[in-house]
């Protein structure tokens, strides 16, 4: 729940004050000693004290948001406006300072390590965690975090979180019936059990990686792609052409505990390929650049403890490309604005650097870093090894519209039409 909340719809709100009040109602009818049994739902108390949570304002200072606020399950648990950052705090008036991620498929990302193994035998290199940085080990650390980030939900410490909830005497009874007697006794311990349930839920509840999309349909042989569809595919798998698989890989990539992930569109690595900066959110820190792995929110990894760190610097997550077609804005600080120019982004970055950055002379025109760290922007791999400025860029037109086609069938949600086409 990075970036800071914002407000989902009134459909949302509805929908998720309705399921709070079902699954108060079912937990506190569990008896003693139930907190492994599972509902119809097929989700366990656990899970159901975690969706309870997810939806609830109250635990915020403004009392006016929640999880859902800002990863609206109308918009597959992501922002369901456009705003590049998400407003929060107390007041609801603190911008955050990154794009908010979709909750959607985070359920395998390996541990972080600056030295991540690729099963596909690529290059080790930073990969894993959760969040834009990496810097939360795993999602129950990640759900608890904004309970107490000033931009987000904004309780001032973990205590304050232990008065709102205590507040509330269903949520007394819950808390003590599902971790015992003693769960009250410091507030880190009941905030890492609200983690655990917020985990619980997003672990639970197939709604986080439904796996519903046209795509998915597709790789079952239950649907067929459209003529544009495999020849948008064809170019996303082309290592010589978009190769976009190369990090939002569909195959074999590192999965969390040794396993393998597969259909993840992502490889957990990262990567800093020259996002443009954001002129419309606020300095993120260092010189008013965001660095990624290096800072502001992360702090282990930052030039100050050791010189070497600044390989890290501007490094951000590779996210999922599950859902991207429903998204507003992209990237970790929302600086582009449709699905299309995030294609032709990355076909053009060199080859008309003016497009993406201004006018500006200079051989690394990256704004998004500091002018001596852009040597960190990914050169290359392909599309980029391929762009000279002035140069033609390696897709057509027909081809970018082939590729984001293509992109679209990885939206869930998709219904099988009744009659297939010939």
């Amino acid at each position: 729940m990075a970036g800071g909340p914002g407000r989902m719809g009134a459909a949302s709100r509805s929908a998720g004050r309705i399921a709070g009040w079902c699954v108060l109602a079912a937990l506190l009818t569990l008896p003693w000693g139930a907190g492994t049994a599972r509902a119809a739902d097929g989700l366990s108390p656990a899970a159901r004290l975690g969706r309870l949570l997810f939806f609830d304002p109250g635990l915020s200072a403004s009392g006016r948001q929640s999880c859902a606020s800002c990863h609206d399950p109308a918009n597959h648990y992501a922002p369901a406006n456009a705003r590049p950052v998400q407003m929060g705090g107390a007041a609801l008036d603190r911008a955050g300072i990154r794009a908010v991620p979709t909750l959607t498929y985070r359920d395998e990302n390996p541990d972080f390590s600056v030295s991540l193994e690729n099963p596909d035998e690529s290059a080790s290199g930073p990969g894993g965690g959760y969040d834009w940085d990496g810097r939360m080990a795993s999602v129950a650390a990640q759900s608890a975090s904004p309970l107490t980030t000033p931009f987000e939900m904004a309780n001032p410490d973990l205590a304050a979180v232990r008065v709102r909830v205590q507040r509330n005497p269903d949520y007394v009874q819950i808390f003590t019936r599902l971790f015992g007697a003693d769960i009250f006794a410091t507030p880190d311990r009941l905030v890492q059990a609200m983690g655990t349930a917020l985990a619980a839920f997003q672990h639970e509840d197939t709604s986080f990686h439904p796996y519903s999309s046209k795509y998915d349909f597709y790789t079952r042989g239950q649907v067929t792609l459209s003529a544009q569809e495999q020849r948008g595919m064809a170019l996303f798998n082309d290592a010589d052409r978009a190769n976009c698989a190369s990090c939002h890989t569909a195959g074999q990539g590192p999965g969390r505990d040794g396993a393998t992930s597969v259909g993840q569109f992502t490889d957990f690595f990262f990567k800093d390929i020259g996002i443009p900066a954001n002129p419309d959110i606020a300095p993120a820190g260092h010189g008013g650049y965001d660095m990624g792995l290096c800072g502001p929110l992360r702090t282990d990894l930052t030039p100050a403890r050791d010189p070497a760190n600044r390989a890290y610097c501007g490094l951000f997550m590779t996210p999922t490309l599950r859902n991207v077609a429903s998204r507003h804005v992209f990237f970790h600080n929302g600086s582009l604005k449709s699905l299309r120019d995030v294609v032709e982004f990355y076909i053009t970055r060199d080859t008309d650097p003016s497009r993406w950055y201004g006018r500006q002379d200079a051989a690394l025109p990256y704004d998004g870093l500091p002018p001596d760290l852009r040597g960190n922007v990914d050169r290359a791999d392909m599309p980029f090894a391929a762009q000279t400025r002035g140069g033609r860029p390696i897709l057509s037109e027909r081809e970018v519209d082939d590729l984001v086609a293509f992109l679209k069938t990885l939206t869930d949600g998709y219904r099988i039409p009744s009659v297939q086409p010939k």
